[in-house]
């Protein structure tokens, strides 16, 4: 059932890297400040998706909140997290928000990038 359940997960990612630029929008950062964060809406079937860009050596933590059936995935990383850090590469990382479980309710949802 749990490989069902990823198997199903990196399908719903894999479909939704192919989403065009334009519904993958930018995480972006007030000037001077490290971090910044989006909100929004994620349904079954409908995953939002983010980009950041960092420099090499960087830490960067991402947190979701506002939904107890939502999580993300940072591609080619890290799979369903709530709360993640890492140490960055030089590039433009994607994150996909999803829902964890199938629900007929659309989830609202808050993700917080920090970069330091």
């Amino acid at each position: 059932m749990t490989r069902i359940f990823i198997a199903a997960i990196f399908a719903l990612i894999a479909s939704a890297s192919m989403a065009s630029a334009q519904s993958c929008p930018e995480i972006r950062f007030a000037k001077g400040a490290y971090s910044g964060g989006v909100g929004g809406v994620v349904s079954d079937g409908a995953p939002q998706c983010y980009t950041f860009g960092t420099g090499n050596g960087q830490t960067a933590r991402l947190q979701l909140s506002g939904s107890n059936n939502a999580c993300f995935s940072v591609v080619g990383l890290a799979d369903c997290q709530t709360d993640y850090s890492f140490v960055t590469s030089r590039q433009t990382y994607r994150v996909f928000v999803v829902q964890l479980f199938p629900s007929p309710a659309a989830e609202q949802f808050g993700l917080t990038l920090s970069i330091y």
